[in-house]
């Protein structure tokens, strides 16, 4: 009988069969870091191993030895494990490196997938168009907290600028008591007559279904300034009206998985960061476990002679 080359790889202390469906990504992303020539050569692999347990579980830095104390499959999955301080400090010095890591998984993947065409999902495109890259915004929110100074700040400014003295004088004094700072460093925006506070994820992926590219910005970034620089055309929707080089139609299909991304990603999301620098780096995090997901499923579908490592 055919298995899955996870299950077969898979040496845990628990049968597979009998893991839950988060225990299961655990041991699929063990399979890829494993496997992928470049996530295994990481200096600090046991940083990326135990950020990925905490999106999985959406969970904090604490958590993480919680569920290495109680959990089999986890402590597997992680080997060691290190008090919250430590893994957060290798988690900062790992924000460096991940940007340049995940454009080389990316690379690799796309690799793998291109002596696989006939398994890739038939809304693929891959080797039907010429360079052809799907473009997208997704809006991920945190706690914007009570009133601060941040605040009283703007709307000084903005009394200031309509003419209003004698409020931006009230303003400029609740301002200079006010010892209230913001935890997370958003920002607002409004879309479809609701108002969001937190940061804007831009997206780029390739016919393959892999997210080669990430960049994370404030919530009011507005779409048509963001930079791609790859070449070829993008698919995008009217927000990105402007941008060089963008085909507003067609391709339906590809459009709704970039879409799916965000579905994707808004269920692993949690306030991991109060940054944008660490939020930027979790959103990496989800993304590579996204692409390995659509690795790992295009595998379960290939026969095990054709398997590439």
């Amino acid at each position: 009988m055919f298995m899955e080359p996870w299950v077969q790889y898979y040496n845990g202390p628990v049968p597979y069969e009998e893991l839950s469906s988060r225990h299961k990504i655990l041991v699929k992303m063990d399979y890829v870091l494993t496997t992928s020539q470049v996530l295994s050569c990481i200096d600090d692999l046991f940083i990326l191993r135990a950020l990925i347990v905490m999106v999985v579980w959406t969970c904090s830095y604490r958590d993480v030895w919680s569920y290495y104390r109680t959990g089999v499959v986890v402590r597997w999955f992680l080997g060691e494990c290190k008090s919250k301080s430590e893994i957060h400090r290798r988690a900062k010095k790992f924000r460096g490196k991940i940007g340049t890591v995940f454009k080389d998984f990316s690379k690799e993947l796309e690799r793998k997938l291109s002596g696989l065409v006939d398994y890739l999902p038939s809304s693929a495109l891959f080797g039907k168009v010429g360079k052809l890259w799907a473009a997208d915004s997704f809006l991920i929110e945190v706690p914007f907290g009570k009133r601060n100074k941040e605040t009283l700040w703007k709307k000084f400014q903005l009394s200031l600028r309509q003419g209003k003295y004698k409020e931006a004088g009230k303003l400029l004094y609740q301002y200079m008591n006010c010892k209230v700072r913001r935890r997370f460093k958003g920002e607002f925006t409004k879309k479809r007559n609701r108002s969001y506070f937190g940061f804007k994820v831009f997206t780029l992926m390739s016919p393959t279904m892999i997210i080669h590219e990430i960049q994370v910005k404030l919530a009011n970034f507005p779409d048509n300034k963001v930079g791609f620089f790859h070449s070829g055309y993008k698919v995008v929707d009217r927000g990105f009206v402007g941008k060089a080089s963008t085909w507003l139609i067609g391709f339906p299909s590809f459009r709704r998985y970039v879409e799916f991304f965000g579905i994707f990603m808004r269920r692993y999301w949690r306030p991991y960061a109060t940054e944008k620098d660490m939020v930027e780096l979790f959103v990496y995090v989800i993304a590579l476990i996204y692409n390995s997901s659509i690795y790992t499923s295009v595998l379960s579908r290939v026969p095990e002679s054709q398997f590439v490592h």
